[in-house]
């Protein structure tokens, strides 16, 4: 009795320890995760002021080619004055 005793005893060691090994594993795999993730959060925030210099430079561009089709309009009816009028 004592012996069956001892050996469940050792297996249900065993299985802790299998257990807490197991959620050591897995915790230094999210940590490694999360790592990487929080490297790749730091890169988007160094390449966010870049980003906003480069939506500025788009939104003054299209204002630009909106004066110039308003220009290129004025020009049109400046050179051919008789199409402004058929």
């Amino acid at each position: 009795m004592l012996k069956l005793i001892l050996f469940l005893q050792i297996v249900l060691l065993t299985l802790f320890f299998g257990a807490g090994y197991f959620i050591y594993l897995e915790i230094g795999a999210i940590s490694s995760a999360l790592e990487e993730a929080m490297g790749v959060i730091g890169e988007i925030q160094n390449l966010l002021p870049k980003l906003e210099v480069a939506v500025d430079t788009v939104i003054s561009l299209e204002a630009a080619f909106q004066s110039l089709a308003g220009i290129s309009d004025i020009l049109t009816m400046l050179l051919d004055p008789l199409q402004g009028n058929s």
